[in-house]
């Protein structure tokens, strides 16, 4: 197992009053080893002290005003983890699950306000992750490749969940049923399965019947589920186009599509452009 490399591990200093705004790779998840200031993100100031953890997208502009000198740790998730053709095919199936994680919280974080909130015993258990991951790369012990991909693993399944009961919550909290939840978590979940998306599939594993299911997610979301489960696609598309370097005819076999037209048809209704054209309008130059 490689792509473990492919996953930036550092420590870093922040010892000036303000760091000016910047942007990263793909995305990271940022944890505050001690210090005090404002971490400002697009804009929003968010306190933060020892033990905080970040989630940063490459869309997020951010900076640091310390109020203490500050010590973080920075697990950054590089363009070339999201090109799977760098992998042996033996390593697509075991990463398989990771990217499932990794696209969710993606796609899903704008839950998350600031720092993401845990409870203490998750704080303790992100902690000693944490700490355990800077000893395996410091160190590089036997087996230390394997032991960080499986806590990177662990970290991304308890943000996941985490962004998970906050979104259940904010729907509780707006009159939507859970269970419309449940359906856009599985549909996310298996967006690589299309049988298991078909209507009739769907309705039975929530044992309702299809025309039962579909007119519920409609009337709580707008949206009928093959819609829903098309702009989810759509958005996976678009986050290969823009930080992966995989193959228009990559993706469109990666997500299920004939072939590369079938791909361009799908891109070209939405935004009115082929794959690759969109591509070059999009992609984001973290270097140049």
């Amino acid at each position: 197992m490689e792509f473990f490399r492919d996953i930036e591990i550092t420590l870093r200093k922040i010892g000036s009053s303000v760091l000016t705004p910047h942007r990263h790779h793909y995305f990271e998840l940022l944890y505050i080893l001690e210090g005090a200031g404002v971490h400002t993100i697009n804009n929003n100031h968010y306190p933060y002290a020892k033990g905080n953890l970040f989630l940063l997208t490459p869309e997020d502009a951010h900076s640091f005003k310390t109020i203490a000198n500050t010590r973080c740790c920075i697990i950054d998730f590089t363009k070339g983890l999201f090109s799977k053709r760098h992998h042996r095919e033996t390593d697509r199936a075991e990463i398989a699950e990771f990217f499932v994680s990794l696209e969710y919280i993606f796609h899903n974080h704008q839950s998350l306000k600031g720092y993401i909130d845990m409870d203490p015993q998750e704080a303790a258990l992100t902690d000693a992750l944490i700490m355990q991951l800077i000893r395996e790369k410091e160190q590089s012990r036997i087996y230390s490749g394997i032991i960080i991909q499986n806590i990177v693993f662990l970290l991304l399944n308890i943000i996941a969940r985490l962004i998970q009961e906050n979104i259940a919550g904010e729907l509780k909290t707006a009159g939507i049923k859970s269970i419309v939840h449940e359906v856009t978590t599985y549909i996310q979940q298996h967006i690589y399965h299309k049988e298991l998306l078909k209507i009739e599939n769907l309705s039975t594993h929530f044992h309702k019947t299809p025309d039962h299911l579909n007119r519920y997610f409609k009337m709580q979301t707008g949206l009928t589920l093959k819609t829903y489960i098309n702009r989810y696609k759509l958005n996976l598309v678009e986050t290969r186009l823009r930080y992966s370097d995989l193959t228009i005819s990559e993706i469109a076999i990666e997500m299920g599509f004939t072939d590369e037209s079938h791909l361009n048809k799908f891109v070209k209704r939405a935004y009115g452009q082929t794959a690759k054209s969109y591509r070059k309008m999009t992609t984001i130059d973290f270097h140049g």
